[in-house]
């Protein structure tokens, strides 16, 4: 196993790790991470065989389950737990969450992705316009957190016990997230058509957070800031190490670019609360 995949491997765990710190003693917290966990893996499994868009090699992680490393589930616990959690301490309500952590994942993959596959820690068939990753990745990762926050956030409000929150939200954010891809890849040829599609969903997320906005009535977690902060650190240190700073300087803009939006929005509540203070100051 080469090095880079042990790496991979301890910085995931080490973010889902921080994200379970989080949780631990809150029953619903703890549903929510271990679910979006569970929900990782099978996506990956299910998305793989229904759509054979992308490969892992499971044989250079430490451990895999039926081909999908869980390096790979761990990554998703923790985007997801980070997102939604984000968004509940900012008082995001139930109508512009999902956008919210949606917008949150797309962040994050949109260097990630596109970095990964040059070591590769997956492989994309065929390979697509952005760094020669698909748009129909960034669709389904849209539709992965958007589902998740979604379901998890409208079901927690009508079922208490956590089986059945955690059961309803993984079988509900499966369904329809299977539904999502194949309307994708039934429908949807040329760039011009995936890229417009990703901007109104983008669009839209924009506008309901202006529509509904958040209350930045609390901070987030510092363990899911970090979480999310090390997916930011840990893939620039990738692009500098396997030299694609060389052939590919602007990917490494866009990964700085993102560093910076995920510092951003860690830092909103003390920008509105400044805003606020300056308004209430004015003459």
């Amino acid at each position: 196993m080469r090095p880079t995949y042990l790496l991979f491997t301890g910085a995931m765990v080490l973010a889902s790790l921080g994200c379970l710190w989080d949780a631990w003693g809150d029953r619903e917290g703890l549903t929510l991470y271990a679910t979006a966990v569970v929900y990782g893996l099978v996506l990956e499994k299910l998305v793989i065989v229904a759509f054979g868009a992308y490969t892992y090699p499971a044989e250079a992680y430490l451990f895999d389950v039926l081909g999908v490393p869980l390096a790979i589930a761990f990554g998703w616990s923790a985007i997801i737990y980070a997102g939604t959690t984000t968004a509940r301490a900012y008082g995001v309500p139930l109508r512009s969450l999902p956008g919210f952590v949606a917008l949150f994942a797309l962040h994050v993959d949109l260097s990630m992705d596109a970095i990964a596959i040059r070591v590769p820690f997956w492989t994309w068939t065929p390979p697509g316009p952005w760094f020669g990753v698909p748009l129909g990745n960034f669709f389904g990762w849209f539709c992965v957190a958007f589902l998740f926050a979604g379901w998890f956030e409208l079901l927690r409000r009508r079922l208490s016990h956590p089986l059945a929150l955690g059961a309803g939200t993984f079988v509900a954010a499966l369904a329809t997230l299977l539904v999502a891809l194949e309307l994708w890849t039934t429908f949807v040829e040329g760039v011009a058509l995936g890229a417009g599609i990703l901007l109104v969903l983008g669009v839209l997320s924009a506008l309901a957070l202006v529509r509904w906005p958040p209350t930045f009535a609390d901070r987030p977690a510092r363990s899911a800031v970090a979480a999310t902060l090390l997916f930011h650190v840990f893939f620039i240190g990738i692009f500098v190490v396997t030299g694609t700073y060389r052939t590919l300087p602007v990917l490494g803009v866009v990964s700085v670019a993102a560093l910076g939006v995920g510092i951003g929005v860690h830092a909103l509540p003390d920008w509105a609360r400044t805003v606020t203070r300056r308004r209430r100051t004015r003459p």
